[in-house]
């Protein structure tokens, strides 16, 4: 019996660890085949049960044997990996929602492209921002600091004990409220050129009537905003990074009651 609970506990912590990487930002994208997907969560999995919270000797009284209560663990796995990879996604969401604001004020929402790493059409500017906090990420380590964070979600929920609470769902409401305002945050500053230069362009236009603004406002508005862009980066990524840093005290939120 010791034996069939740790294979049902091991069990366990791999479908965790696999709809993290089916969810997680990087590890999810289509270009990841899902044989290596699986392939790491098992060695993850291995890797993590001798951590504490995830042996079997904390889990024992939380692991069913019987066929229905073992499939509602299973789905309750299932769910705290989404949560995660969802809360780690929220990031990358309001970088995404910036740039698409900047892009549909510059104008660069013209011409879309198919974004690899979203599977939807984007702009040049989208994908722009995309890879630079891909980029960001992998060069601060944010990868091994969600595989850490998924290792200690074992000890503040062991194995079968998460309890879908109101609370996880005010924090899921709040974070996905905060992804919203970081993304006007974010894109603000070029977003505010060029509304400034729309309200110039106005006066423009009715001051005098004979120029046509609409041929010179989209290359000004298109000048100003790589100009602006180039300008704030180096303030964006600094803000970026410290939102990367705050994802293993995001998991934690929801997750505990």
């Amino acid at each position: 019996m010791p034996n069939t609970l740790q294979l049902l506990n091991l069990f366990l912590i791999f479908v965790r660890v696999l709809a993290v990487l089916m969810t997680a930002p990087m590890f999810s994208n289509r270009g990841v085949p899902t044989i290596t997907k699986i392939g790491f969560a098992a060695l993850l999995s291995v890797v993590i049960v001798p951590l504490p919270g995830a042996g079997i000797g904390s889990n024992a009284g939380h692991i069913p044997t019987d066929f229905l209560p073992f499939v509602l663990a299973v789905a309750q796995e299932i769910l705290v990996g989404v949560l995660i990879g969802f809360v780690t996604n929220l990031i990358f969401v309001a970088v995404g929602i910036a740039a698409n604001m900047m892009g549909v004020q510059a104008g660069f929402r013209a011409a879309s492209l198919f974004n690899p790493f979203t599977n939807v059409s984007s702009s040049a500017l989208d994908q722009f921002y995309t890879l630079m906090a891909i980029a960001l990420f992998l060069v601060i380590n944010g990868h091994h600091w969600l595989i850490a964070a998924l290792a200690r979600t074992f000890e503040v929920v062991p194995v079968g004990s998460f309890v879908f609470a109101n609370v996880t769902m005010e924090r899921l409401i709040f974070l996905f409220n905060q992804t919203f305002v970081i993304g006007v945050t974010l894109a603000l500053p070029v977003v505010g050129t060029l509304l400034i230069t729309d309200v110039g362009l106005g006066l423009l236009a009715r001051a005098v009537p004979q120029i046509q603004v609409f041929f010179v406002g989209l290359p000004l508005k298109m000048g100003l905003g790589f100009l602006t862009l180039a300008l704030t980066v180096p303030i964006t990524l600094p803000v970026i990074k410290d939102l990367f840093t705050h994802i293993a005290a995001n998991i934690s939120a929801i997750l505990v009651p």
